[in-house]
């Protein structure tokens, strides 16, 4: 039996320089990349409320942003920079939250393009339901959606992004989701899951192929589904 597998990254810039040998300095724009990945969802439809990820962030902007990056961390590469904040993350965030990190990534130079994978784009609105009171996702607002779906497995390239480009204009864009798809609680994860079935149901990717559909609604985050 295949096991759903949901999977979401939430991204963190910061500005820093590295001190090299001969008091050379190599400096850069660095994003930090989360990844939390569960075979379950919360009530409310998350992985993890990115809002649980606020810890890291402050010690990200307080230690790294701005910073000569020797004076907080001894490996500065980009791989000891990613297993510092694992591992601080994994010692600082809440239990239940670093029981999901699957890892950080870190990279350098401006946030990266739309992907390389056959990628539609929507605007909708949305309400998510179930969630602590006064939490900003708790009221109706918007998001300018990416969804995308890896090359490598989709056997009818070609159909895929003009399909989807169709539904989505015909169906959801311009729409409030909580109506256009009824009885869906539409996080990201919700939504990719609604996705990959979409996409299974029209035998545009194989049943069970594990394909990992991707949605993001905001530049510095996104959430995959993959069967």
């Amino acid at each position: 039996m295949s096991i759903p597998v949901f999977r979401i990254g939430k991204s963190f810039r910061f500005e820093a320089t590295r001190r090299l040998e001969g008091n050379r300095y190599d400096g850069h724009s660095f994003t930090a990349e989360v990844v939390l990945s569960s075979s379950r969802l919360g009530p409310e439809g998350f992985v993890v409320d990115f809002g649980e990820l606020f810890p890291l962030k402050r010690y990200i902007d307080g230690a790294l942003d701005h910073q000569i990056l020797n004076d907080a961390v001894k490996d500065t590469s980009n791989e000891g920079l990613a297993q510092h904040l694992t591992d601080w993350a994994r010692g600082h965030l809440p239990a239940d939250v670093a029981s999901v990190l699957e890892s950080v990534q870190v990279r350098t130079g401006r946030p990266q393009t739309p992907p390389s994978a056959p990628f539609v784009t929507f605007e909708a609105s949305h309400q998510l339901h179930g969630l602590r009171e006064g939490h900003p996702c708790g009221r109706l607002h918007g998001h300018s959606y990416v969804l995308s779906v890896p090359v490598s497995a989709i056997p009818r390239l070609g159909d895929v992004p003009v399909l989807l480009r169709n539904h989505l204009r015909n169906t959801l864009h311009g729409s409030v989701l909580n109506e256009a798809i009824p009885d869906l609680n539409p996080t990201s994860e919700h939504l990719a899951r609604h996705f990959s079935q979409w996409l299974e149901d029209r035998a545009l990717v194989e049943a069970g192929s594990g394909v990992c559909v991707r949605v993001s609604e905001t530049e510095t985050s996104w959430a995959e589904y993959k069967r």
